[in-house]
């Protein structure tokens, strides 16, 4: 999932190319009869991938159009999700429980809630999705085909390889990026505003910040690109482990019998629960230290100086 644009192509063409071949990707796993959770992450990456190129491409869609489209890639995602879930919280559960003995003894056995919790992770983890549970949705979406960019026929001004490809670039992209670039920002400030911010105002800028990953993903080779994508790794990383202790600590407040627990599981338990707070609100400083650098500008002037350097790189 590596493509991006090209010098000698248009906007919309190299958009329109790069976007086939992935739908043609994530359509290849129609025909399996399940989906392992490992496959689940890939063909969701791609999916997001997507949505965030819809996003981009704005500028140059029919409205209700891309929000069709939009949501039938929303709703195939939707069918994914339960292993992949599943997947993470045990791999952050096995992690944060070593952890959180913080150098004590390692007990000879697992506690009984740890056990069930584990085999309770594993079990849905190793499931594998069903065909015919995502079937319709991903058929929905091939019936999209060439058309999952329905650019309208507006002409642009000029020949964009005359112009350095500015029109072409301000028609098709510069709203989009503008936008998410600008969300992004305003969700950055809202949670370094609160002392305590939301786990969904959190996912939400992950989700922004992923987004402006995979629209930039496509823009590489312009000069200044590749810092920001590493910038906006971090802060995808970071918020992605935050979230899947966020999904493994609300696996753990549904064990059952607490109170018929020996005192020495009551106090690993409450140990876990106690580490796993710490180690999100130090992910979540981590996250928001880097998105500070990243959303330092405002939106028009991020914009521009991208634009620029585009039009630049077209020229070569």
């Amino acid at each position: 999932m590596t493509q991006s644009l090209r010098r000698k192509e248009s906007v919309r063409e190299g958009l329109q190319r790069v976007s086939e071949r992935r739908l043609q990707d994530i359509l290849q796993v129609m025909d399996k009869q399940g989906l392992t959770a490992e496959a689940v992450h890939e063909v969701r990456k791609i999916i997001k991938s997507l949505r965030a190129t819809l996003r981009l491409a704005r500028g140059g869609l029919p409205v209700e159009e891309r929000r069709t489209r939009n949501q039938a890639l929303k709703d195939f995602a939707g069918r994914l999700s339960g292993p992949r879930d599943a997947a993470v919280t045990l791999t952050a559960f096995e992690k944060v429980y070593g952890e959180s003995l913080d150098g004590n003894r390692r007990p000879d056995v697992m506690p009984r809630w740890a056990e069930q919790v584990q085999q309770s992770l594993a079990d849905k983890a190793h499931k594998l999705v069903a065909a015919e549970s995502y079937r319709d949705a991903a058929e929905r979406v091939r019936r999209f085909g060439s058309q999952l960019l329905p650019f309208q026929n507006a002409r642009l001004k000029g020949d964009p390889s005359q112009n350095g490809g500015k029109d072409d670039w301000k028609q098709t992209a510069g709203k989009g990026l503008r936008k998410t670039y600008r969300q992004g920002r305003w969700l950055m400030r809202q949670v370094a505003a609160k002392s305590e911010a939301s786990d969904e105002q959190w996912h939400e800028l992950r989700k922004r910040a992923k987004d402006l990953g995979y629209q930039l993903a496509l823009i590489k080779k312009v000069k200044g690109v590749k810092p920001l994508l590493a910038k906006l790794q971090e802060v995808g990383n970071a918020l992605g482990d935050a979230r899947d202790l966020g999904l493994l600590r609300s696996c753990l407040c549904e064990v059952q019998d607490i109170p018929d627990l020996t005192l020495a599981e009551r106090q690993t338990y409450q140990t876990l629960l106690t580490h796993i707070d710490q180690q999100r609100q130090g992910l979540h400083r981590r996250a928001l230290q880097t998105a500070r650098r990243v959303y330092r500008r405002g939106g028009k002037r991020f914009t521009g100086r991208v634009a620029k350097r585009w039009c630049r790189w077209k020229r070569g």
